[in-house]
């Protein structure tokens, strides 16, 4: 059996998708989410979870917390150009209760050696193609390296499925990310707001997004 999809980057959520909405939510408000740890995941579900699945859960709550600490860093900002001093110190001082916590959780973790978390995933078509049953399980499959953000593995999986898509992602370097904060906080105690105001900007550079096509259709063959 067989089923069409319509030409959207999105079509594929059901598959596959960390459901960290559009990139645009990295310059969202707040959400004031309480950062979840892999104890408060697995609370949720008692035991009924395998050790893969709370793993996972744990990963997503992560990158969820990374989102988060983001938003404050985006709001601080603005909050700054605006001459809200006292109001973007709040927000940074969040974020960098958020990142601290995450940098502590990527050094025990000890298998991230990179010091990247992935806070943001998303697999579409390019265009409207025919997707079979055996390719939309493999495109399950593929999902717990998606939210491991495993980027090589995907890419590799990715090919196996043999139909054009994009992937995207954004990983977030933490420890680098959490410095950025500091040195902020640290220029708005000097009263150093444009230097602070870099900071934040440095840290938004600093995210590390990407976007690839797997299996490309060359629509103009030679010959």
């Amino acid at each position: 059996m067989q089923t069409t999809t319509k030409n959207s980057l999105t079509a594929l959520t059901l598959a596959i998708t960390l459901s960290l909405g559009a990139t645009a939510s990295l310059a969202a408000a707040p959400v004031h989410a309480k950062p979840a740890t892999a104890m408060d995941a697995a609370a949720t579900h008692g035991d009924t979870l395998s050790t893969e699945q709370r793993q996972l859960q744990h990963a997503d709550a992560l990158a969820k917390s990374g989102r988060e600490a983001m938003s404050y860093i985006v709001a601080a900002r603005q909050l700054l150009t605006d001459q809200h001093g006292e109001e973007a110190r709040q927000y940074l001082e969040k974020a960098r209760g958020l990142l601290t916590e995450l940098d502590t959780e990527i050094t025990a973790e000890g298998n991230n050696g990179n010091g990247l978390l992935p806070i943001y995933s998303q697999l579409g078509l390019t265009e409207e193609v025919e997707i079979s049953d055996r390719a939309k399980q493999k495109l399950h499959d593929i999902y717990p390296d998606v939210i491991r953000g495993r980027h090589e593995q995907v890419v590799e999986a990715l090919k196996a499925v043999g139909i054009e898509l994009q992937y995207r992602f954004v990983d977030m370097p933490v420890t680098a990310t959490l410095g950025k904060v500091e040195s902020a906080l640290k220029s708005l105690s000097e009263k150093d707001t444009e230097q602070a105001s870099q900071a934040l900007a440095d840290a938004q550079q600093g995210l590390i997004h990407d976007s690839i096509i797997i299996n490309e259709v060359d629509d103009n063959p030679a010959g």
